[in-house]
């Protein structure tokens, strides 16, 4: 991914805009990364210092200076370099400098040390050759890391990446970002939701009257302090919204060593594209829950949730587990608020309060400090906070519960 110093943009009063790659220029600069992607691949078994060389003697004009570090940051992204050496270099070192300093000691002021014949002797005892041992001496500054590896990728898809890596380091300044979500089906924003929930994002849903979804989501400049994990989550929201069928983003982001604040405004999506992804991961907590139900599940049956329930004005409510009774009937939901803050749960409550009639079972980490007593009695929802894991036996408790106090006459 790219960092913010290496993005090309330009003011207009309070936007931020990205410099985009003119119609006319992008065949040069595809043929620009793609002598990049060329010398990383030949240089496989050479140095750092070689690779970026290499890099350094490709020509290229000043004005796309910037430009070009974007590129090369994003190639050396695909490198492997050598991380665990067979011989410590500092402790060769260490040797080498004990021994040579031993040696001068017994040839006196007037003696001359010998460096080929100590190296020679110091190679024999590490089973190597002098010249492998004079690398190995100094094999754990940057420069002469080794690369081992690269990750093929065609000249027009790091085009394509560059461009995505551009948005992505501007939204990594983000103090809000507040999304509009286009789709034409509700399995469609169900996919959406689900995908959103899966990077663990603060945010806020409503259904506008268009059918629409605008969503809020916090930036990491809007934290008491800016996460860099959270900051890359909000980064990989930018691959979810390119699959909807259309988006509009607008963020307020915190720009400039002056950190001023502008406007970053971006549109896209399939737009009906065929080969739409269709797949969307559950966050780590909702499939352990998944997977280990069954065994406690007696009268229940689990399955992933497929409905999205929507107040107008109020807010949204996408449930990550729907839980049935076999005999009765009875439906219940379940959200997993792993990732969020306290702020949440509590909207949650107020979205039952406002009218969410559906059961649900909220369940909240202990780190959140939230009491399960803060639910209302009228309320046919119960809140779960768990330490650690979420025990399945304990969430059948729940949902026993909820329909206990369903069956009960008033």
């Amino acid at each position: 991914m790219l960092t913010a110093d290496l993005v090309r943009v330009r003011r207009a009063k309070e936007q931020l805009r990205l410099v985009p790659i003119k119609a006319e220029a992008r065949a040069a600069v595809e043929a620009l990364a793609a002598r990049y992607l060329q010398i990383a691949e030949s240089q496989v078994g050479g140095t750092r210092s070689e690779l970026m060389a290499a890099f350094d003697a490709v020509p290229f004009a000043a004005r796309d200076a910037k430009l070009v570090s974007g590129l090369i940051k994003l190639t050396l992204d695909r490198c492997e370099f050598e991380s665990k050496l067979e011989h410590d270099p500092s402790e060769l070192r260490h040797r080498v400098f004990i021994r040579a300093a031993a040696r001068r000691r017994e040839l006196g002021p007037t003696g001359r040390l010998d460096r080929d014949a100590l190296l020679e002797v110091l190679a024999r005892e590490e089973d190597v050759t002098p010249e492998l041992l004079m690398r190995l001496l100094y094999a754990d500054l940057k420069e002469n890391h080794r690369l081992i590896g690269f990750d093929r990728i065609r000249a027009d898809a790091l085009l394509s990446l560059y461009e995505l890596s551009s948005e992505q380091a501007v939204l990594l300044k983000a103090e809000s970002v507040v999304v509009v979500v286009h789709e034409s089906t509700p399995a469609a924003y169900r996919r959406f939701f689900r995908k959103l929930k899966f990077l663990r994002l603060l945010h806020r849903a409503e259904r506008l009257p268009s059918g629409a979804y605008q969503i809020e989501v916090d930036g990491p400049f809007s934290l008491f302090s800016a996460v860099t994990k959270y900051g890359f989550a909000l980064a990989m929201l930018l691959p979810v919204l390119r699959e909807s069928e259309r988006f509009n983003l607008s963020a307020s982001v915190r720009w400039g060593k002056e950190r001023e604040r502008l406007r970053f405004e971006l549109e896209g999506g399939l737009q009906g594209a065929s080969g739409k992804s269709t797949k969307a991961s559950l966050p780590d907590e909702v499939s352990a829950l998944l997977a280990g139900f069954p065994k406690q599940a007696g009268p229940w049956r689990v399955r992933v949730a497929t409905r999205i329930f929507s107040l107008p004005g109020v807010g949204v409510l996408v449930p990550d587990l729907t839980f049935v009774h076999r005999e009765s009937g009875f439906t219940a939901h379940l959200e997993v608020l792993g990732y969020w803050s306290r702020e949440a749960v509590f909207r949650r409550i107020d979205l039952l309060e406002a009218g969410a009639k559906a059961p649900f079972v909220f369940a909240v980490p202990a780190r959140l400090r939230v009491s399960e007593q803060v639910l209302p009695d009228t309320l046919s929802a119960s809140l779960y906070v768990y330490k650690g894991v979420i025990r399945p036996k304990l969430v059948r408790e729940r949902l026993d519960a909820l329909a206990g106090a369903q069956e009960t006459p008033e």
